[in-house]
């Protein structure tokens, strides 16, 4: 599984726009909603004994009883905590090579934080061989629905970080790179897929139940 953080502060407003974001990450192409769902919200520090299992939607104020310790926290603090529980993690059955982060201008611009432990650029050879967590991280802010994309083709290792960045934009003001896009409008049809069908019928769901907007 994939872990979520979310560094928004929490609010009913908040709460509504995260359910929409945790929507349009999930797989509506190859796994069947909501059972194939591979991601899992992480709100505490301290870590279960057991895999958690995916989270699932909608989710309310009673997922937050506990709080959130990663409200407020920088990238860089979520990559050290990330790097200092990498075993724990994957005893869980959680990844600590990929995982994506939510914060508020992310649920302002409907985009996430694709975050990757280390660096694809300049390295060598031995230190990919290495193995193991480093506290060094890249990150690129992406729209929600690209998220699942780049997070398993960096999985199975069958693309790069690089290859989802615009390399000649460099990093930008806030410290992640600027998404690289596909172009999409190559499909040359306005009409939807079956999976843009199937998304939009989950999300229209949330928001009959008001648990979105």
């Amino acid at each position: 599984m994939w872990a979520v953080f979310v560094t928004a502060k929490p609010s009913s407003r908040v709460l509504k726009a995260l359910n929409r974001a945790l929507l349009l990450i999930q797989d509506f192409e190859y796994a069947e909603y909501p059972a194939g769902s591979e991601w899992v919200l992480l709100t505490s520090a301290q870590l279960p004994s057991a895999a958690p299992g995916p989270t699932l939607l909608p989710v309310t104020v009673a997922d937050f009883s506990g709080g959130n310790a990663f409200v407020s926290m920088s990238l860089a603090e979520i990559s050290a905590f990330v790097d200092a529980n990498s075993d724990a993690l994957l005893k869980i059955d959680v990844t600590w090579a990929h995982w994506v982060v939510i914060d508020q201008k992310g649920l302002e611009t409907s985009t996430c934080l694709v975050c990757k432990c280390g660096s694809d650029f300049d390295e060598d050879e031995e230190e990919e061989e290495g193995g193991g967590s480093t506290s060094e991280f890249q990150a690129c802010r992406m729209p929600y629905e690209m998220a699942l994309s780049m997070v398993v083709n960096l999985d199975i290792a069958n693309m790069n970080f690089e290859d989802f960045v615009d390399e000649k934009a460099g990093v930008q003001e806030d410290g992640v790179w600027k998404w690289r896009s596909f172009d999409p409008s190559d499909r040359g049809t306005d009409d939807m897929t079956a999976e843009e069908i199937k998304r939009e019928k989950a999300l229209q769901e949330l928001r009959d139940g008001g648990y979105a907007d």
